[in-house]
């Protein structure tokens, strides 16, 4: 275990076979909750203390059902199934105190890539080379934006854009390397829609998500600690709820993966 943040803020004590506890939401806290990237992260590495994955990160699939607390927290891990090739793994988190009672799942699919012939990728978008992008101020806001640095590479917050569609450079302020339990924290890190189509700030809050991966350790290995492109937008703000679709580029223009989202307003 290593001593950057997001590794001791995932840090696990077993208290059963297949069941650990968490104290470390604090570490990465956002307004009202822990940050959801955080959780998807820790889903990530309970699913690989209780049962270690040979095969590498293919998808993530959430639920945010309450709030996630700062200290306190039990997740359970299980397997859906086991394949030859392919392994479902889901954990599930309860507040200590209400053991009993959901907070949020997530189901990983682990599985090698294999090579063949296709290859397509949609356009990467026209934006400025982080040299070029205006660093976003981590204060005042949330605490876990402290944890990266994160440059204005398209869209404006806070504005009336024609279409709610942002790019920021985005790295580990403290230089932590990529790899799949990072990737999985960064996915979540670009503001609501609604940033991004009115001046007046209106929160939002994850419902549902999904991450399918499009690389492997190798892809994330040769990045380093350098800066990843988070690119998002969405297809319909409406009536309390919106949309977003989030693509994860390497500076290199290969696209890494892909996110979904549903949120509430």
């Amino acid at each position: 275990m290593s001593d950057y943040p997001l590794d001791l803020a995932t840090e696990l004590e077993p208290v059963g076979e297949t069941r650990l506890k968490s104290s470390a939401g604090e570490a990465y806290w956002n307004f009202t909750s822990a940050f959801g990237g955080w959780a998807l992260a820790l889903g990530y590495s309970a699913v690989q203390k209780a049962s270690p994955q040979t095969g590498a990160l293919a998808s993530a699939v959430a639920s945010f059902l309450k709030p996630l607390p700062e200290s306190g927290l039990m997740i359970d891990v299980r397997a859906l199934r086991e394949g030859r090739r392919t392994n479902f793994m889901r954990a599930e988190f309860a507040s200590e105190d209400t053991p009993d009672t959901p907070v949020f799942t997530a189901d990983y699919v682990f599985s090698d890539m294999k090579m063949k012939e296709l290859d397509y990728t949609c356009d990467f978008p026209d934006v400025k080379a982080p040299e070029d992008a205006a660093r976003l101020p981590d204060n005042p806001g949330p605490k876990f934006l402290s944890r990266y640095e994160q440059r204005v590479a398209l869209g404006q917050p806070f504005s009336a854009q024609e279409r709610p569609h942002s790019a920021f450079w985005v790295r580990d302020a403290a230089d932590r390397p990529w790899d799949a339990k990072a990737l999985l924290a960064l996915s979540d890190t670009p503001m609501p829609r609604t940033f991004f189509v009115d001046p007046t700030p209106r929160f939002g809050s994850t419902v549902q998500y999904d991450l399918h991966v499009m690389c492997g350790a190798d892809d994330l290995a040769a990045c380093g600690s350098d800066y990843l492109l988070v690119e998002a937008s969405s297809d319909r703000v409406f009536s309390g709820r919106f949309s977003q679709v989030t693509r994860i580029w390497s500076r290199e223009k290969r696209l890494l993966a892909i996110s979904n989202q549903l949120a509430f307003y």
